[in-house]
């Protein structure tokens, strides 16, 4: 009689386990996607990407895990962060294709296409993009046109003459202030009585 109870009580913990509706890291699993959140929240990229990846290796097979993915590629493209458009490729195209048979619910199928196109877009060269990304393929050439060293000799001489005799003036004025300035800081300046 006592294996018969204890074989039921064992059967019972397993369905009062399974009716509790998670498993036992699944605190853990919530935990993490809850951090990894608000680190991207707060711009801590960096933080973001190592919650959000430890989500994706930890969990595979799960809805936090699977959608791990899909941010991971997104951080991959954050441009206040280290852009990789091979990473953010490789996650988005990772996030497609584990939920071909929709068993974890990819919230963001449908952005994870546009921006899987977008990225694929960016990586082509120049002059095969499509759309608005597509890139100007015209040379702009300015010509800069400098004066030959020593050709008008008198003109530069007398122009250098000109910029010294300007300069020897404005430093005569400067040291004309000074002096000045020091005249009236003597005058108003208290006078110490003599000491009787």
């Amino acid at each position: 009689m006592r294996t018969v109870c204890a074989s039921f009580s064992v059967l019972l913990l397993g369905a009062c386990a399974t009716v509790r509706g998670g498993t036992p890291d699944s605190g853990h699993r919530t935990r993490l996607w809850e951090q990894a959140h608000a680190a991207y929240a707060q711009d801590s990229f960096r933080v973001a990407a190592a919650a959000f990846q430890r989500l994706a290796n930890e969990h595979p097979r799960t809805s936090e895990g699977h959608e791990a993915r899909f941010y991971l590629g997104v951080l991959s493209l954050e441009p206040r962060s280290s852009v990789d458009l091979t990473i953010a490729r490789q996650q988005l195209q990772t996030y497609l294709a584990e939920d071909t048979l929709h068993t974890l619910r990819g919230y963001h199928e449908r952005e994870a296409g546009s921006l899987l196109r977008l990225v694929t877009e960016l990586q082509r060269p120049c002059d095969t993009r499509v759309g608005a990304v597509a890139c100007d393929p015209r040379v702009v050439t300015r010509t800069v046109t400098e004066p030959a060293p020593g050709g008008t000799g008198d003109a530069s001489a007398a122009e250098a003459a000109r910029l010294r005799r300007e300069v020897a003036e404005r430093d005569q004025t400067i040291r004309d202030l000074r002096e000045e300035l020091q005249r009236i800081r003597n005058t108003l300046a208290p006078r110490r009585q003599p000491r009787e």
